[in-house]
């Protein structure tokens, strides 16, 4: 997996929190994140974990 800049981890991040602000509405997407997780950066990995961030 390449280097990934933290402009790029904070993108992700963002939207995350947005899908998880309406769970309902974004089902599907939710669902699709969950899939990937274990794919997913290890920076971006710690931070969900550290803003308690459960998918």
């Amino acid at each position: 997996m390449g280097k990934f800049s933290s402009e790029e981890i904070e993108s992700q991040y963002n939207l995350i929190k947005m899908l998880l602000a309406e769970p309902e509405k974004y089902k599907d997407a939710i669902n699709a994140i969950k899939k990937d997780i274990a794919y997913m950066l290890i920076e971006l990995k710690k931070r969900l974990e550290e803003e308690k961030i459960i998918l």
